[in-house]
């Protein structure tokens, strides 16, 4: 339960950090809302459900919302002194979403246990993609070795982001277009603001576990037989 109570803290500490930079996020915020409304509003438009026209608005608003996310994880990171272009951020987030994606659908065909093992182990290749400038970086093997130094406080936050990327399922049984309309712009309100906690949250995770890593390093180099007349400089990245 320890790993429960340090996302709590994060997810804390997130809230704290969005409001007090509010007007950062309030563009992202918006662009959220609006972005979780458009389906909603297609039967307004005269436009079918199962219609070129709505499958393709359906994945450009996919994109869109990659768009945002990874304009947070920038904030994020030119916060800490580190810089980046949007669109190398959107490109570079959205491949390796969708490579983590397709390893945890295909774990889960084959079994329950490898599919979590993905989902938490592999969490973080997203991010180590975008946000560590080391060039050579096996992002999936580095996700592993990161992990591996707080499993519980990943496992919760992984599940907690799963929970919340499928929660809009619970407006699929509404098919009346009024009541649908209605219900996706009350969810919409909360969801673009979990979204960008649970964001920050998972980028603050990263930067945590990178910390860990560093310290790890020193306290092996301390106790090499040379440490004592040497000073060691660890660099987190």
């Amino acid at each position: 339960m320890k790993g429960l109570w340090q996302l709590w803290d994060l997810f804390s500490s997130s809230t704290n950090d969005v409001f007090k930079n509010y007007k950062s996020f309030i563009s992202a915020f918006l662009a959220l809302i609006f972005l979780t409304n458009i389906e909603s509003l297609l039967p307004y438009l005269g436009i079918g459900e199962e219609s070129s026209l709505s499958l393709f608005l359906t994945f450009a608003t996919t994109l869109l919302v990659f768009v945002v996310v990874s304009q947070v994880v920038l904030i994020e990171k030119r916060k800490r002194g580190g810089s980046g272009e949007l669109a190398f951020f959107v490109t570079t987030y959205l491949l390796y979403n969708l490579y983590y994606s397709f390893l945890f659908f295909i774990g889960l065909f084959f079994l329950l246990i490898p599919g979590f093992y993905i989902l938490v182990y592999f969490s973080m290749a997203p991010l180590i993609a975008v946000l560590d400038d080391n060039v050579g970086v096996k992002y999936f093997q580095r996700s592993i070795e990161l992990v591996k130094l707080n499993t519980s406080l990943v496992a919760w936050a992984s599940v907690v982001n799963l929970l919340l990327e499928s929660s809009a399922l619970a407006l699929s049984p509404i098919h009346d277009p009024k009541i649908k309309m209605a219900a996706t712009f009350i969810f919409s309100i909360p969801d673009a603001f979990l979204t960008i906690i649970s964001t920050v949250a998972f980028v603050k995770i990263y930067y945590y576990l990178c910390d860990l890593h560093a310290q790890g390093l020193v306290a092996t180099n301390n106790s090499h037989p040379l440490a004592s007349n040497q000073k060691t400089e660890v660099k987190v990245n």
